[in-house]
C-alpha cells in the first residue's frame, strides 16, 4: 500500500494522509488474464480530408497535426477558383502567343522587298 501525503485539493478542500492501495481488488481470480481495452472506433468521415501540420495557438497550447475533414462547400470553392486561375492562363497564354511584335498583312497584298537606290551619274 502507498502512502498519500495530506494535501489540499484544488477546490480547496483538504485531504489527511492516507494509505491508498496500489492495485483494486478485483472479485476474480489474480491468474485470470486481464482484457486490453479496446480503443473507440474512429468516425468515419465520406468525403475528402486534408492534414493539419502541428502548430501552437495564440494562448501556447500545442495543437497535434491532425486529419480534418473538408467540407463539400470548400471543396467545391477550391475547384472553382482553381478552374478560374486555368481559365485566366489560357487567356495569357493565347495573347502572349498571337502578339509576336508584327501586324497581320491584310488580304491579298504582297510585300516587296527594298529596291537598291538609284545611283545618279
Amino acid at each position: 500500500m502507498t502512502y498519500v501525503r495530506p494535501h489540499v485539493r484544488q477546490d480547496g478542500t483538504y485531504v489527511k494522509g492516507h494509505y491508498r492501495r496500489t492495485r483494486p481488488r478485483t472479485a476474480t481470480a489474480s491468474t485470470t488474464p486481464r482484457r486490453a481495452s479496446v480503443p473507440a472506433p474512429r468516425p468515419v468521415h465520406p468525403g475528402p480530408t486534408t492534414y493539419v501540420h502541428p502548430y501552437y495557438r495564440a494562448d501556447g497550447t500545442r495543437v497535434r497535426g491532425h486529419h480534418r475533414f473538408i467540407s463539400p462547400r470548400t471543396v467545391a470553392v477550391t475547384a472553382a477558383s482553381g478552374a478560374g486561375f486555368l481559365v485566366f492562363l489560357l487567356i495569357l497564354l493565347t495573347l502572349a502567343s498571337g502578339s509576336s511584335g508584327t501586324s497581320p498583312q491584310p488580304t491579298g497584298t504582297t510585300t516587296h522587298a527594298p529596291s537598291a537606290p538609284a545611283q545618279h551619274p
